[in-house]
């Protein structure tokens, strides 16, 4: 309904087109350029008004909800956009502060094609305690995808473009917006709107980090709009499979339970807030050996009624000598009480705990003992 150069002929000489913006400036680039960036709804450019830097949200069409998610950044009836030679009309805009830094996207593409593992684990962290804020807050973003993180200098991401938002005084009421699909619940329709919408885009984003940290060739083979996975084939995407056998291999628990949320019929995703707390805690072992507890098919480690070590694992065995053995998919390992993996045992079809230093393993039919470090032992 509007276009980017109505906006940019208004804000090129904006004296008399403005109501409270008053004299504001373009930002320009070395070469005299406005700065800007457009999306399928917005145009936002860089301004200089009333001493500080700001970024003006200029919209395409007639938005819903503005004034409930922006506030007092909402401006309505800010900008007079000509139609005709003569005519025009005011339109509604949004000012936010100018976030410096560059997009998150921008930065785990820059990581990945370096091969920084230690980046896109700094990069992993950050974004991982995002999530957790995000998911259990009542509201949503609703559009949460790399593009739409900021990251700022000093490491944090700060989430910009709140257009398809959700807040509790929109419930019973369907999204203007359902996202960009790459990374969304491939179920998402715009009845869909409610405090879960972040639900599927962090555990998509979260698994390519934390699968990325460890191989960031997986980007060259794999990369695609949704980073590594494509929702919309996402029980047959290679890249998820190629994930989950790096998380299983590697003894992984807690990102190979994140990675298998991808596979959810629905797009809430109740464990995904427990998973993100066990990835951003710190390991660190309880005060007295935790017990053995199985729940909802999965086994963990408890202590009294508090559980140690979430339930993550297909199966396990009680600790003996400061490891336990379990198995995460088709592989064992021994984990230490803080639950963190010590020793993986490949290709492996049965294991029993450690005696003596020693432990008894079934290996291609042939049964074996290894030490703590996993070498293979004379019986």
């Amino acid at each position: 309904m509007y276009s980017f150069r109505q906006y940019l002929q208004t804000l090129e000489d904006p004296h008399g087109l403005t109501r409270r913006l008053g004299e504001a400036s373009l930002c320009r680039d070395d070469r005299g350029r406005a700065i800007y960036s457009t999306g399928n709804s917005a145009a936002v450019f860089r301004i200089r008004c009333q001493g500080r830097t700001c970024a003006l949200r200029c919209y395409f069409r007639p938005m819903r909800r503005l004034a409930a998610i922006y506030g007092d950044r909402y401006l309505p009836r800010e900008l007079y956009l000509y139609t005709t030679p003569e005519q025009g009309r005011w339109v509604d805009a949004v000012l936010c502060d100018w976030v410096e830094g560059q997009t998150l996207h921008a930065a785990i593409a820059r990581a990945a094609e370096s091969g920084d593992g230690e980046r896109l684990a700094q990069l992993s962290e950050a974004f991982d305690r995002l999530a957790l804020e995000l998911v259990t807050d009542d509201r949503a973003h609703g559009d949460l995808k790399p593009e739409n993180l900021i990251l700022t200098p000093d490491g944090r991401l700060v989430p910009i473009d709140l257009d398809a938002s959700f807040l509790p005084e929109f419930a019973g009421e369907t999204s203007s917006e359902i996202g960009t699909a790459a990374f969304q619940h491939p179920d998402r329709t715009a009845a869909h709107f409610d405090a879960s919408l972040d639900d599927y885009p962090a555990a998509l984003i979260a698994t390519a980090l934390h699968a990325l940290r460890l191989d960031p060739t997986l980007y060259a083979r794999h990369r695609c709009d949704g980073l590594l996975f494509t929702p919309q084939r996402i029980a047959a995407d290679p890249a998820l499979q190629e994930v989950l056998a790096l998380f299983e291999r590697h003894g992984m628990a807690a990102e190979y339970r994140l990675a298998r949320l991808l596979l959810s019929p629905t797009l809430r995703l109740p464990d995904l807030p427990q998973l993100l707390r066990r990835l951003t805690a710190a390991d660190e072992p309880p005060a007295q050996t935790p017990e053995l507890f199985v729940e909802n098919g999965l086994w963990g480690y408890r202590c009294g009624d508090r559980p140690a070590i979430p339930p993550l694992y297909d199966e396990g065995f009680d600790f003996s000598e400061g490891l336990a053995a379990v198995r995460l998919g088709r592989t064992w390992h021994f984990i230490d009480t803080a639950g963190r993996t010590v020793l993986n045992c490949p290709r492996c079809e049965a294991v029993k705990p450690f005696r003596n230093g020693r432990a008894q393993v079934i290996r291609a039919g042939r049964r074996t003992e290894i030490d703590r470090r996993g070498r293979e032992l004379d019986i």
